[in-house]
């Protein structure tokens, strides 16, 4: 994604921002299988080398288990390829480090979903959960009023819903041809709005509804928290001078 200008915010009210500097995203979120990668790494290495500096001596990275709606979710070869989720913000930073990159800001985050024109969905600005993992697709229909995600989705819906793996549903592609941008599961950002212990979150999940899965979708999330709803992806900065050189 190149450094400039992108449209912000959601469609009623929406900003102009620049993002100083381009970026390379990981084409989709972090897997189960990757992450277990940093997890071997980590007890390999012996050492906390790629922890932030803030971390508080508590922390583990290893994901939290006893909130796994899969108990055997890191160890059954079935959800390799899903997301890596129950994992809180200071381990995100820390398998980002160890891979050489880095979370995305928030800013970072819309921008590489909704692209230069501002459009609602990284595929455009029609609604379609066809192409996205969210309620609606577990109910089979459009779930517009909260009465109705409660009526049809929180209950046998939500039994069944879940993340699935990555790039399952190659139409919710972005202009930069990142996947699974919304829906899904949220995804944390390095952006801190106040408070030091919260983070944003990024995309909207399989447990929202349509409505709420627009590349515009933020929240804030406990930096130790860790949810079934809630992985990471990593960017990588990128030299532009270098890559100048290279193509020349």
């Amino acid at each position: 994604m190149p450094a400039g200008t992108y449209l912000v915010g959601p469609a009623e009210r929406l900003l102009i921002r620049r993002v100083p500097r381009a970026v390379r995203f990981d084409r989709h979120a972090v897997t189960v299988a990757r992450y277990r990668r940093f997890l071997d790494a980590l007890e390999a290495d012996g050492t906390s080398r790629w922890d932030h500096p803030d971390q508080p001596p508590h922390v583990t990275h290893r994901p939290w288990t006893d909130r796994l709606r899969h108990a055997d979710y890191y160890e059954n070869p079935r959800y390799a390829d899903h997301p890596a989720v129950c994992v809180n913000w200071w381990s995100a930073y820390a398998f980002a480090a160890f891979e050489g990159k880095r979370l995305p800001t928030s800013l970072e985050w819309e921008a590489a979903a909704r692209g230069t024109d501002g459009r609602l969905f990284p595929w455009g600005d029609t609604s379609d959960s066809s192409r996205v993992n969210c309620a609606d697709s577990w109910v089979g229909r459009p779930v517009v009023t909260y009465q109705a995600w409660y009526r049809d989705f929180a209950g046998d819906a939500v039994r069944r819903a879940g993340a699935t793996p990555v790039g399952e549903r190659p139409g919710n592609r972005s202009p930069f041809g990142v996947l699974d941008m919304v829906g899904n599961c949220w995804e944390w950002t390095s952006t801190s709005l106040g408070d030091p212990g919260e983070a944003v979150i990024c995309g909207g999940s399989y447990d929202n509804p349509m409505r709420a899965v627009q590349a515009s979708s933020k929240g804030l999330y406990r930096k130790r928290g860790g949810s079934n709803a809630v992985g990471f992806r990593c960017v990588q900065d990128i030299d532009t001078d270098k890559a100048e050189e290279t193509e020349a």
